[in-house]
């Protein structure tokens, strides 16, 4: 193929990965529980770090996957870490009594199902895959 197709054909593939509605944004997607609501950058912190335990009177369950490319997204956006670094830091937490463990799951469609049946769960994941469940932040 010569380099000006191929030079072509990698431009043509870099606008539509960067074309709006074609990517989603990484989000932080919660169950039907939650109602219609959004939250802040401090609110998203304090719900992932343990440090807020209920939302809308209902109690937070936080389903994490093990490998997600938006999870990390999403936390390097409003935590400044990613997923192996969160994962430590509920470790640390649970080991001297300071959190319930979150719930982890191998991808993050199967943190997406999980939140979707889970009165309370909060997990994150691309936006246009929150079938069943409510877009409460969204990473830009």
């Amino acid at each position: 193929m010569p380099r000006s197709t191929l030079f072509l054909s990698g431009l043509a593939l870099a606008a539509l990965s960067t074309a709006p509605g074609l990517c989603a944004d990484p989000a932080l997607l919660a169950s039907k529980a939650f109602g219609a609501q959004t939250l802040d950058g401090d609110a998203v912190k304090a719900v992932l770090l343990g440090k807020q335990s209920s939302l809308a009177g209902t109690r937070i369950v936080i389903v994490i996957a093990r490998d997600g490319t938006d999870q990390d997204k999403f936390l390097q956006t409003f935590l400044g870490m990613n997923t192996s670094q969160l994962l430590n830091h509920w470790r640390r937490l649970c080991m001297t009594g300071g959190g319930s463990a979150p719930k982890i799951v191998d991808s993050e469609e199967a943190a997406g199902k999980l939140a979707a049946e889970t009165t309370g769960a909060v997990a994150m994941g691309d936006s246009t895959k929150a079938d069943g469940l409510i877009v409460l932040a969204m990473a830009k």
